[in-house]
């Protein structure tokens, strides 16, 4: 038993002291032939909530009715462990707390060496998703965070300003925010269109306003060539059309390396798995994420129907908006019902009895009217959980530049 282990155990007898570590010094840390007393500790201050220091009476009261079959022989060191806890000298809270702070991040270190084995060894494809949001824990001493939940500690004051606040991204569109301002870190989205309508366009001008904000993008591209996804979104920034730019390169090219390629990131994902992006994300940390088309990216797992995979896939991109804290736009084709169609729902969305339109904070499907001007095009929000409004909104595509606008 090394000192910080032998410490660390003996200042969560304090109540205060446990009270402040319980949530991220758990058992399961120390030798497997101390972890009962470090689960009877935990139950005794349960038990006994008014008593400021646990004394050996208690804890091996506690101990026998948790762990009866213990043998005599373990019984006795069991007994002189905590005699050995008892008569070790008490140290204020904050330096308690700080010897618990440097073994939980010894810990996590042994876990990162763990996980990066099983990856070395080719034993886990994720483990290196696992490795990264682990060293990401201990960099941002997010003791608190565990592995499938985050503890918030936001006070009241925090949590009233967080309703009324900015959001993090905006539309770029006036005629969408008068009626929803914008999207959040955290938030996972739909967007919708048959074919040759405009769903590209409305994510390369969307990522262009996004980046133009100082954002990073990641647009994984499996419909469309990525090269011409990326050129699409180049033009959209400058609000040109492709020849404009091929003539007068030299014009933008400096404003393109200062803004648009550090913050633009377009992948040829064909094939691509869930969980390839997931790792992707996990290591590079983008902002905004498109996924051009959600539906054809694959995922591991056996299943006796598609809206089953399809359920399940929309399940993962929500999470890694969760996850990650960034905002993921999945986009999708729109059924034939919605062919030359001004208003679409997302009851018109491809295969919409799968499931995966429950997984959505918002679904955006953009319609174009047989007869209407061939630049218009209709956004219709026809699932909000950002604000509720429901409704369609009018906006003119430059087919030319890929700019949306009013």
């Amino acid at each position: 038993m090394q000192n910080i282990e032998l410490n660390v155990l003996a200042t969560m007898l304090n109540k205060k002291v446990w009270d402040r570590t319980k949530n991220f010094i758990t058992p399961i840390m120390f030798p497997k032939d101390w972890r009962s007393i470090a689960h009877s500790i935990k139950e005794a201050h349960l038990k006994y909530e008014d008593i400021e220091k646990l004394d050996k009476a208690s804890l091996i009261g506690v101990h026998k009715i948790m762990f009866p079959a213990t043998p005599d022989s373990k019984a006795e060191q069991t007994d002189i462990l905590i005699d050995n806890l008892l008569q070790l000298e008490t140290v204020n809270e904050d330096l308690a707390y700080d010897w618990s702070k440097v073994f939980w991040q010894r810990d996590m270190a042994k876990q990162i060496g763990e996980r990066a084995v099983e990856f070395w060894t080719g034993g886990d494809e994720l483990a290196f998703s696992d490795i990264a949001k682990m060293i990401e824990r201990v960099a941002s001493n997010s003791l608190d965070a565990h592995d499938t939940f985050t503890i918030i500690h936001d006070d009241f004051q925090q949590l009233v300003q967080s309703t009324v606040q900015d959001p993090d991204f905006t539309f770029g569109i006036s005629s969408l925010e008068e009626n929803i301002q914008g999207m959040n870190r955290g938030d996972f989205g739909i967007i919708f269109a048959r074919p040759e309508v405009g769903k590209t366009s409305f994510c390369a001008h969307l990522a262009s306003h996004y980046i133009a904000s100082g954002y990073k993008v990641h647009y994984w591209a499996n419909e469309e060539l990525a090269k011409k996804v990326k050129l699409r979104i180049i033009t959209s920034f400058f609000d040109i059309d492709k020849h404009t730019l091929l003539n007068k390169k030299d014009t933008y090219i400096k404003e393109y390396k200062e803004r648009i390629d550090k913050n633009l990131v377009v992948i040829d994902s064909v094939g691509t798995s869930i969980d390839e992006i997931v790792n992707f994300t996990a290591l590079n940390k983008p902002d905004v994420i498109f996924i051009d088309q959600m539906d054809k990216v694959k995922i591991d797992g056996v299943f006796t129907r598609g809206d089953e995979r399809l359920k399940e896939l929309y399940v993962g991109g929500r999470e890694l908006a969760k996850r990650n804290n960034c905002l993921v736009w999945a986009v999708s084709q729109a059924s034939y019902e919605a062919h030359q169609r001004e208003v679409i729902e997302y009851s018109m969305l491809d295969n919409s009895r799968t499931g995966k339109a429950g997984e959505a904070d918002i679904i955006v499907g953009i319609g174009k009217g047989l007869g209407v001007d061939d630049n218009t095009r209709f956004l219709t929000v026809s699932k909000n959980k950002i604000n509720g409004w429901h409704g369609t909104s009018h906006a003119t595509l430059n087919i030319a530049t890929g700019r949306y606008s009013v």
